[in-house]
Formats: C-alpha cells, structure tokens, sequence
C-alpha cells in the first residue's frame, strides 16, 4: 500500500474520467456507424464491464479526492 497525495488522487481521477468517456464513445459510436464493422457481442459486453469496473474505481477515487481536499485546504498554524 502507498499514500497517495490530493494531486495523484486527481491525477488518478481525471483519467479515470478520461477512460471511461472514451469506452462510452466507443459504445456511442458503434450505435450510430452501422456502416462500419460493428461491435460484435463479446466486445460490446467487455466494453460494457470495462464501464461498470471503471465507473465504480471513478467514484471511490471521487470520494477520496472530495475526502482529501480538506486537508489541502487546511491552513499552516504558525506557533510564537
């Protein structure tokens, strides 16, 4: 186990975001160029849990993010 600090949880967050609105894309996507090769079942699904698996990391890292801003914001106590 690591400590993380408020900007790799962040960091971590944004690109949870990040990932998961590409694999939304994907899925939006494939719906509208039926055109172009589609999805086949097995990758929809995987693509599908891949949305699950990243959404619920999103918002444990949403959560520690909205956790750690306190103390980011905390201010220094400066003793005489």
């Amino acid at each position: 186990m690591t400590e993380l600090t408020f900007k790799d949880i962040s960091y971590i967050r944004s690109a949870l975001q990040y990932r998961l609105a590409g694999l939304e894309r994907e899925i939006i996507s494939d719906n509208k160029n039926s055109l172009e090769k589609p999805l086949s079942e097995d990758e929809r699904i995987e693509i599908q849990e891949d949305i699950i698996f990243y959404d619920k990391l999103l918002y444990q890292f949403e959560q520690a993010e909205k956790q750690s801003q306190v103390m980011k914001i905390t201010p220094s106590i400066v003793l005489p």
